[in-house]
């Protein structure tokens, strides 16, 4: 390795996280989850900053970093080298596209010309020290742990909820294995599906049956905020469809502010009345999923799609091949919100799974 230590490969890995986004990490329990969220907080500390006295810089040819008055060095996620971009009014997506020492001075140069302003640090002092987040000073943080440790004591007290299985790496047919616990640069997921709570799928013959769950998201690095959603869990194909439908409570809340901790905590209690209510207007809805239909042919169900959903073209299209080779009809809604949710767990970002699978959401509620 041309005499570059262990330390340094990890180093200038952790350095080019500013261009390339790491996939989420998957965890087999929520309690190992909790653990790496716990080991994490100990190791970070906030640090408040003028950000006008910090300055980025190339490490390497591709590599990029952020000093400030200590001297102390400290390499850029994806995510905060994109708050950092925008705190300096450069766009991230073609900073990304430049050598390292061209990026690092177009930041420089934008955050020499802000207006002095103090933002705070997340700061991970593993080796190499990770800035994780440049945040407003009015940022409140939830820690990963602190949801975690609530949701396993709530785990302690309903047995039937669990982690959801699904197939290894989106592919179906593959080693079945949890799949409700992420942990990435930007945020966590946490989905988890209630045994005792499940509908009859009118689409599959082998009666594995439909389960109500709920997901927890977080981020504790200012990418998204905290949110409490239902949903439905296939569990002959491990999909997730996020239910929006009129019975079901969620909660969202931004972090800014007085700690938030209480709030969701309370909002847990509406989000079991709604895994409790009656299923039969859910299965009502699910039967018309079968029969409508959002176009005559492949070119015009993808139109509709694009249309509906705001989807990428490219998004609608392998959406539909999906459908189109694991459902029956991938003209109908039902099929092609399978396509939706079988694509979005080939997606190697949790926040966008998330986002295809409220796609899903979105086209079930136009059933009638």
């Amino acid at each position: 390795m041309n005499g570059i230590g262990v330390s340094a490969v990890n180093a200038y890995t952790a350095h080019r996280e500013w261009a390339s986004r790491p996939p989420d990490e998957r965890y087999a329990s929520v309690h190992s989850l909790y653990e790496a969220a716990r080991a994490r907080r100990i190791r970070t500390e906030e640090r408040t900053i003028d950000t006008v006295a910090v300055r980025t810089e190339a490490v390497a040819a591709d590599a990029l970093a952020l000093r400030d008055t200590s001297g102390r060095q400290a390499a850029l996620t994806n995510w905060s080298f994109e708050q950092l971009a925008g705190i300096a009014g450069a766009p991230p997506k073609y900073l990304r596209t430049l050598p390292a020492a061209v990026a690092s001075d177009a930041i420089n140069y934008g955050l020499q010309r802000q207006r002095r302003e103090q933002h705070q640090l997340l700061l991970d002092r593993d080796d190499p020290w990770t800035v994780h987040a440049v945040t407003s000073p009015r940022y409140a943080r939830v820690h990963h742990d602190e949801l975690t440790a609530r949701v396993l004591d709530l785990m302690g007290q309903h047995p039937a909820w669990s982690l959801p299985l699904g197939y290894k790496d989106g592919i179906f047919g593959a080693e079945r294995v949890p799949s409700g616990a992420y942990l990435g640069d930007r945020d966590m997921f946490l989905f988890l599906v209630d045994g005792n709570r499940d509908l009859d799928d009118p689409t599959d013959s082998s009666h594995a049956g439909l389960f109500r769950g709920f997901i927890l998201r977080n981020s504790d690095v200012g990418a998204a905020a905290l949110t409490l959603d239902v949903f439905l869990f296939r569990a002959v194909c491990g999909n997730h469809i996020i239910w929006g439908f009129q019975h079901v409570a969620g909660f969202r809340r931004r972090h800014v502010g007085a700690s938030i901790q209480d709030e969701w905590t309370a909002s847990l209690e509406s989000v079991r009345s709604a895994l409790d209510a009656d299923v039969a207007a859910d299965r009502l809805v699910l039967l018309r999923a079968q029969s409508q239909e959002l176009g005559s042919d492949r070119a015009a169900v993808i139109d509709t799609a694009v249309q509906r959903l705001e989807l990428s073209r490219k998004h609608a299209d392998e959406a539909y091949t999906l459908a189109e080779t694991f459902e029956s009809n991938p003209r109908s809604v039902w099929g092609y919100v399978q396509g939706l949710t079988r694509l979005s767990q080939r997606t190697p970002w949790q926040d966008g799974r998330f986002n295809l699978d409220r796609a899903a959401s979105r086209l079930l509620t136009t059933v009638h």
